[in-house]
């Protein structure tokens, strides 16, 4: 089993710049085709899934109100044996040993740690994935992308921070200093495991590079707060969502940067709620 992602995009889609026929080709098969092209993920039976397996998608377009499509993938589970503190070596199958002059690990019989990929370093690649997917049916005016995660079985979830991995690439984005864009990140009450808003904006903040500026907290509408979709498996359903929306500015408004922000914010919240395992998260653009 593995756990679930579900993303939902939001804005408006033109068919009249189609690419392809969508009768003849459907978000399911063009979002796959996308992700084995990058490889981000395949179907092939030689080779594992490299972030995600394809679950489910949906073009929404013209039946919701500001809906353009939905899809679903599975983070796979992979077998792990690096040490993090305080692990158990038995648990791990590992014991070590010195003597002779030599030092090292050895494998003992037993489990290994299972653990899903990373979720901040699968989300840059997988919405932009989905935009692609998406701008292949039309002209795509993206307003907001929305994640739940559904935590549908009992892998264990690493919370060691991915900053370094996400800070990496941030050269990606200077080129494109002038042009800024400002968005809010909402989240349901769930995200934060009981902590506050404001220790979220402070977690954060400090991550301030130029490129990116998070900013205080700010009253989200009722439209652009987090909410779980109908169609999403998740276990406990939340009703319940934050009316507060973290501010951010960015370089530019495109998939790169929301699924940077993204990331960032999801990384930063597993910093101070490592627990949580399932959550909705909302990003919007604004003015």
């Amino acid at each position: 089993m593995s756990s679930t992602l579900f993303l939902e995009a939001f804005g408006q889609l033109s068919s009249g710049t189609s690419l392809i026929d969508s009768d003849e080709e459907d978000l399911y098969s063009v979002f796959l085709a996308r992700a084995e092209l990058m490889s981000w993920s395949t179907t092939s039976n030689h080779r594992k899934p490299l972030l995600w397996g394809m679950e489910e998608a949906e073009l929404t377009a013209g039946t919701d109100d500001s809906r353009i499509g939905w899809v679903q993938v599975g983070l796979e589970p992979v077998t792990s044996s690096v040490l993090e503190p305080g692990d158990d070596l038995s648990e791990l199958g590992l014991s070590f040993s010195a003597g002779g002059g030599k030092t090292g690990f050895t494998r003992l019989p037993g489990p290994r740690r299972r653990r899903i990929a990373e979720l901040p370093i699968v989300l840059p690649a997988l919405v932009q994935c989905f935009d692609d997917a998406l701008r292949r049916f039309g002209n795509v005016e993206l307003s907001g992308i929305q994640v739940t995660a559904c935590q549908t079985s009992d892998v264990e979830l690493s919370t060691r921070s991915n900053i370094s991995d996400l800070v990496s690439g941030l050269n990606w984005f200077n080129t494109t200093m002038r042009a800024r864009a400002d968005a809010l990140v909402a989240f349901d009450n769930e995200f934060l495991g009981g902590h506050t808003e404001s220790e979220l904006a402070a977690g954060v903040q400090w991550r301030n590079n130029g490129s990116f500026e998070f900013g205080t907290m700010a009253a989200v509408s009722e439209q652009h707060r987090a909410k779980v979709p109908v169609e999403a498996p998740r276990r406990s359903i939340s009703t319940a969502s934050s009316g507060l929306g973290l501010s951010v500015t960015m370089p530019e408004w495109t998939a790169s940067t929301v699924g940077w922000v993204l990331a960032t914010v999801v990384d930063a919240a597993r910093t101070i709620a490592p627990d949580v395992r399932e959550f909705t998260i909302r990003m919007t653009r604004v003015g």
